[in-house]
């Protein structure tokens, strides 16, 4: 029997789409290569999740490593002393181990999702560990990136949020820093989709990424406000959200993104094949 549970079989074909087939709405489209590519889609949130497995559990430590009480060697609390120097560079520690996984793994999981979401098809295990390894060093870059940036607008977002009542001023630059934060997670719904389907720099890849975030700013919050809907609804019965989380819901999440972005990434970047694809189907008609 090829493969282990179907996800290392490197030869089985996925169901094909007909060349000449009339196409069809888009909304009708996600909704079948959903149903076509469920069961992929579930071994690839729970692979996703295996991977991130060591960045859950830094994170975790992390945390709480941070949030407890501080002593000295005394062992008074609340005291800027030796414990707590340790406690930062360890923390430091921790907190960077995910970026080895999560950057890598995301390229590996956007490729698959990316394909899906053009109609093509997809080996779960080969095509996911060839785009990790292959985008290794960008996508761990990109990772590293977002960690810190995210961690800026947490402590920015939290300091201004204590000190609105004191000025119009701050309530002002809070709303600017969560504006800037907004734009900050539309851009990845464009960032890892372009990392895998184009050969740009990481400067290009934030450009990009930045300019989409802006142009198409309503339909990037709607369909940002539908993925917390969507995650906020399957942790409302909160163990029903903890067995859909490393089963389906970040691939579908994955998926509703890959979806909506891919679009748009071929007809502003490459608008040839775009054009080419119109005129083969206006020779077809004509024949």
């Amino acid at each position: 029997m090829a493969g282990f549970f179907g996800f290392f079989d490197y030869t089985k074909p996925g169901p094909g789409v007909e060349k000449d087939a009339p196409p069809k709405h888009p909304f009708i489209v996600f909704f079948e290569v959903f149903g076509r590519k469920f069961w992929n889609l579930v071994k690839l949130n729970m692979m996703f999740f295996i991977f991130n497995i060591p960045a859950y559990l830094c994170v975790l430590l992390a945390s709480l490593f941070y949030f407890h009480p501080i002593q000295d060697i005394t062992g008074s609390r609340d005291i800027i002393s030796v414990d707590l120097i340790f406690r930062v560079i360890f923390g430091a520690f921790l907190t960077c181990i995910p970026v080895i996984t999560v950057g890598p793994a995301q390229a590996g999981f956007s490729y698959i999702l990316r394909n899906y979401s053009r109609e093509e098809h997809a080996f779960i295990w080969w095509d996911f560990k060839d785009n990790a390894l292959r985008n290794f060093k960008q996508a761990s870059l990109v990772a590293l990136i977002d960690f810190f940036v995210t961690i800026v607008f947490g402590i920015s977002i939290n300091f201004y949020i204590k000190n609105t009542s004191s000025s119009i001023f701050m309530s002002i630059a809070l709303g600017l820093i969560i504006l800037a934060f907004l734009i900050f997670l539309m851009m990845h719904i464009y960032i890892y989709p372009m990392l895998v389907t184009f050969k740009l720099t990481i400067r290009q890849l934030y450009k990009n990424a930045f300019i989409f975030s802006v142009i198409k700013f309503f339909s990037n919050l709607g369909i940002l406000i539908l993925c917390a809907v969507i995650i906020a609804l399957s942790f409302y019965i909160l163990p029903l959200g903890i067995v859909l989380f490393p089963l389906i819901t970040v691939s579908l999440i994955g998926y509703i993104l890959n979806f909506f972005a891919y679009p748009k990434l071929k007809k502003y970047m490459m608008p040839e094949e775009e054009t080419e694809e119109s005129q083969e189907s206006e020779e077809s008609e004509q024949g």
